[in-house]
């Protein structure tokens, strides 16, 4: 107990930092702050929509509860995460503990690496990895369950194990990994795999497993898959053994670390993506040299067996490597090289050398993960760090933009505007000089340069969003502001149509279409009817100022006064000689 507890004291401090950020631009928008599933919470569709191309219900309801906590503000959602990895941290020693036959130094150690690795400040420290920690609860509990199973042969803890793989899947489908490390457990208890009743055990669990895969598939092969067209198959396998021998190294040198590990541009892989195939045939072959060696082999198909689906022999979403994919693989290893340590007691001070790695995890991965969780403090200092290593990025430098335009639209940041978007337009110049056609870095831009009195310019970014991505309406709506910018206002009306007519909800493009009425065409009870509209789908101050000014000039001065008010207290600035006119007796 006094060694578990000296472990979670210690995660718990060098984690506590991060109870005081903010949610990031990476995932946290869709996840929490624009997720409209949990509102109310909408519990029929937590269960029936994918989120961010991935089904994980549970997931989501854990952040639905959180909204109903603390709404918006993050500290709720962090609690929730730090409190998730310390009891993930418990169970894992717990596991470790069982199966190696209840060596404290073992479950020690190996905890406190799954507790304090740098690569794992990811799935931590960031809110959109709650399915990290989730799935990871419940797939560990499946774990404990099944090794109890094969020690007392209960079916009640067999169906648990059913039960909690369940859960996990709806966690994170990543949990379909399951079956694999229940056969392992199998092969390191000494069960017999000639044995028909070992492998008919595991039916269930393959079905549901095949279920999930199949659903995820489906869901991400609609944004996620990466297209043949850009990365052969032959480059597949490459990244697949690339990921499976560089993840391996950062388990014992955790660098670099970056929220974002970008593929090579097509044709140039570079010589350690094309040697990692050799590499892995010369890892695999020591650990067949080595295959009596029960700790090793059972460690090494471990991490193999949970990290083989995200290692990019399926290319899915556009990062080569992700530091999150190691949570739960990096068990096994740390199980392994404890085992390896304890087998050996005859070696000089060994007492001693045990002790030391233990110290030397604590000193060197709690240093670093202590400074890694200071990285994630807001979108400013997640993408700086990123930048560092992946300077010429476009993905760091538009999420950068992007946080960078938003800060200068408040009202406390005034004083640090023109930085802010001098900033910002750096970021996406420095983006598209590298990729002339990466439709973030465009969008932010176009609309940057709305802003500095630009509209040539951000009518230019928006034809190029438009043939980029015709079926997206973000180009269709920046295209209008800026006919409406210069004035011509039937080319404007034209644009916001066609959003429209694709999503008569869009309030982006009601809120358009209801400026170009106002000041182009002077319909202002048409125009009322769009803010209105807009504001029932999306209440931003910007909405409410706007049709304040309807209001004004329908002559309802009342309730002119009341939609400024409203816009000011969400953060819209008011003009001076505005407030005069609206305060008219």
């Amino acid at each position: 107990f006094w060694w578990l507890a000296a472990l979670l004291l210690l995660t718990g401090a060098v984690f506590w930092p991060m109870l005081q950020h903010a949610f990031t631009n990476w995932d946290d928008e869709p996840y929490v702050l624009t997720n409209e599933l949990l509102r109310g919470p909408d519990w029929a569709g937590i269960f029936s929509k994918p989120v961010v191309s991935n089904y994980h219900p549970l997931t989501v309801l854990s952040l639905a509860l959180n909204y109903q906590v603390s709404k918006l503000e993050p500290f709720s959602y962090l609690l929730l995460n730090w409190a998730l990895h310390l009891a993930n941290t418990g169970l894992v020693f717990y596991f470790v503990w069982l199966i190696s036959g209840r060596v404290r130094w073992v479950a020690l150690f190996t905890a406190l690496v799954f507790a304090l690795h740098p690569m794992h400040v990811e799935s931590v420290a960031w809110v959109s990895e709650r399915k990290d920690l989730l799935y990871t609860l419940f797939y560990v509990l499946a774990l404990i369950r099944y090794w109890q199973y094969l020690e007392k042969g209960r079916k009640s803890d067999y169906w648990a194990t059913a039960g909690f793989f369940i859960l996990s899947l709806l966690s994170k489908p990543a949990a379909v990994a399951l079956p694999l490390s229940l056969l392992l457990l199998d092969y390191w208890r000494g069960q017999d795999w000639k044995v028909g009743k070992v492998w008919l055990e595991k039916i269930p669990f393959v079905v549901l497993s095949l279920l999930f895969g199949i659903l995820t598939v489906l869901i991400q092969s609609e944004k996620a898959l990466v297209s043949l067209e850009k990365y052969s198959l032959v480059d597949r396998f490459f990244f697949g053994c690339y990921g499976l021998v560089t993840y391996l190294v950062r388990f014992f040198v955790p660098a670099p670390l970056s929220a974002f590990h970008p593929y090579p541009n097509p044709g140039e892989l570079g010589w350690e993506i094309q040697a990692a195939p050799l590499v892995l045939l010369g890892l695999s072959g020591l650990v067949w040299y080595f295959r009596k060696n029960k700790s090793l082999v059972f460690g090494a198909l471990f991490y193999v067996a949970n990290i083989l689906l995200v290692v990019q022999f399926i290319a899915i979403g556009n990062a080569l490597l992700a530091e999150r994919y190691t949570y739960v693989p990096y068990i096994g290893v740390a199980f392994a090289l404890a085992m390896l340590v304890v087998q050996k007691p005859n070696l000089p001070a060994a007492n001693a050398l045990r002790w030391g790695l233990a110290g030397l995890v604590v000193l060197v991965f709690g240093l670093m993960t202590r400074q890694r969780v200071g990285v994630w403090e807001n979108s400013e200092t997640l993408w700086t760090d990123a930048l560092k290593t992946f300077p010429e990025a476009p993905i760091p430098r538009a999420n950068r933009a992007n946080y960078r335009y938003f800060q200068a639209m408040l009202p406390a940041n005034a004083q640090n505007y023109t930085a802010l978007m001098d900033g910002a337009i750096t970021d996406c110049n420095i983006a598209l000089a590298g990729n002339p056609n990466h439709f973030a870095s465009l969008d932010i831009r176009s609309i940057i340069y709305l802003r500095a009195g630009k509209p040539d310019s951000a009518l230019a970014d928006a034809n190029l969003m438009v043939l980029l991505k015709p079926d997206d309406k973000k180009g269709y709506v920046i295209r209008g502001s800026a006919y409406e910018h210069l004035r011509q206002y039937e080319e404007a009306l034209t644009e916001y149509n066609h959003v429209l007519n694709i999503d008569p909800n869009d309030a982006e493009a009601l809120n358009g279409r209801g400026t170009v009425l106002f000041n182009g065409k002077k319909q202002y009870r048409e125009a009322l009817a769009d803010f209105e509209k807009a504001i029932a789908m999306k209440p931003e101050g910007r909405f409410y100022l706007n049709r304040s000014r309807c209001h004004f000039m329908l002559g309802d001065l009342p309730k002119a006064r009341e939609d400024a008010q409203t816009a000011q207290r969400l953060g819209t600035v008011v003009g001076k000689d505005y407030w005069e006119l609206v305060n008219r007796q």
